[in-house]
């Protein structure tokens, strides 16, 4: 043990380590929360802006990809006899886009109720 280490206090039972729960869900970033979500399913480009959260972000916005591109074909398919292939696809573009960020937007609606439930749950810290 080096001289040093002798003056350090000892680690008590109620010190903890940042657990990977608290460190997915926010709870040491208060400020991830601090913007309400607009219309409760949009997904907001500051929750999701960190690069930690790029892996979490990937299965919501392929299912939304996936769920969005038979519904584009769809729509362009019905849409293509009226106005033609391109003004056909260019009116889907945003139906893709926005069923894409569906998922993503509902995902983070959780993941924001998820983080006020468990910092409900913590005790509150001394100051």
């Amino acid at each position: 043990m080096a001289k040093d280490d002798r003056n350090l206090p000892a680690r008590t039972d109620t010190e903890e380590k940042v657990g990977l729960a608290t460190w997915m869900f926010g709870l040491d970033k208060p400020g991830l929360t601090d913007r309400p979500q607009k219309w409760g399913i949009v997904p907001t480009v500051r929750f999701w802006n960190r690069i930690d959260t790029l892996k979490h972000q990937l299965l919501p916005v392929g299912i939304g990809l996936g769920l969005a591109m038979p519904l584009m074909a769809l729509f362009i398919a019905a849409l293509a006899p009226v106005v033609g292939l391109w003004p056909a696809a260019m009116l889907a573009m945003p139906i893709g886009v926005a069923m894409g960020l569906l998922p993503l937007g509902l995902f983070e609606r959780w993941l924001r109720k998820e983080i006020e439930r468990r910092r409900g749950a913590l005790p509150p810290a001394d100051e």
